[in-house]
């Protein structure tokens, strides 16, 4: 019995390292295809004022702690804010490529599970974390759009056939996994445990203001961080950038990036905050600028430390 429960364990591990392997050689052959881009990023770095190019660099790692403190905050058990933060760090590098291991569970839900916490609590902290932070820019869009009534409309001009095809797409086999996942046999199990989980968790935090307080706070900083962080991209080029439209091109760029099936968004998010930027009013050559210094800061600048954090965490099997 012992014999083939190692057996199976090291079947898992050869299974995982293939996976690990492959994102990693995925990741790299991005690197390539893209290396013009990657260069016209440097070349806007060099263009750029250093001191505002530091400080966008810098809020990055200011603000990447936030979200492990909602993990500690959600998790009703004590987590190690250290290695938490650096499984947030492994997500923000490969964590964009590898599939996040056996189950295709996230990093996040990876690590908390290996800090001690069941895959119900795992993946319902994740989720709640992700819900208060979209709620919170829900409602920063909404205001928006409220001092740009006629943006949607200048929106939907700028959006080609193709891209609500890619959209569509997405939606359909989000649908579809969403649908397997809940009426798999082998799944269903699963599935009402996050539910139930998921409901206590609600009713814990309705009944605590005291926790859920700190946590749409920390929602609103990170916001508010990245918002900045696309203002500074452009003060850094010599384009001030007003909050609003910020806000408005930020959440277009994630808005595409989450709906097209690139990693991380690549691409589509530099596409979104861009059309943005020119539909609000801004010189093109100049929105394409800010984007790609926004994006150099938030996605390729923690690839490297991405990737020696994921190699720290799977060395001490936390991942």
């Amino acid at each position: 019995m012992k014999h083939l429960v190692r057996k199976e364990h090291h079947h898992r591990l050869k299974k995982r390292l293939a996976l690990e392997i492959f994102g990693l050689a995925a990741l790299t052959g991005i690197m390539i295809q893209q290396r013009a881009l990657i260069i016209d990023a440097l070349d806007t770095l060099r263009s750029g004022d250093l001191f505002y190019i530091i400080i966008l660099l810098v809020l990055y790692w200011v603000i990447t702690p936030l979200t492990p403190i909602s993990y500690l905050l959600l998790a009703d058990k004590k987590l190690s804010l250290n290695t938490t933060m650096l499984a947030q760090v492994a997500a923000s590098g490969p964590g964009r490529i590898i599939p996040g291991g056996l189950g295709h569970l996230s990093i996040s839900v990876m690590h908390l599970r290996k800090s001690g916490l069941r895959l119900d609590q795992a993946v319902v902290v994740t989720l709640a974390n992700n819900v208060i932070g979209l709620s919170i820019s829900a409602l920063l869009v909404l205001g928006a759009l409220v001092a740009h009534p006629t943006i949607l409309q200048s929106l939907r001009s700028t959006i080609t056939t193709q891209t609500v095809l890619y959209v569509l797409l997405g939606i359909f086999v989000s649908f579809g996994i969403v649908e397997w996942v809940v009426h798999v046999r082998g799944t269903r199990a699963a599935v009402r445990k996050i539910a139930q989980e998921w409901g206590k968790l609600f009713m814990h935090l309705i009944d605590n203001p005291g926790r859920l307080a700190p946590l749409m706070m920390i929602a609103c900083v990170i916001s508010v961080g990245h918002i900045t962080m696309l203002m500074l991209a452009g003060v850094a080029l010599g384009e001030y950038i007003a909050p609003v439209d910020a806000i408005l091109a930020l959440s277009f760029g994630v808005f595409l990036g989450g709906a097209l099936p690139t990693p991380g968004g690549f691409g589509a998010v530099e596409a979104g905050m861009t059309s943005a930027l020119v539909v609000l009013g801004y010189d093109p050559s100049a929105a394409i600028s800010v984007a790609l210094l926004q994006r150099f800061a938030t996605y390729w600048q923690p690839l490297i430390p991405g990737v020696l954090s994921y190699l720290y965490l799977r060395e001490r099997n936390l991942l």
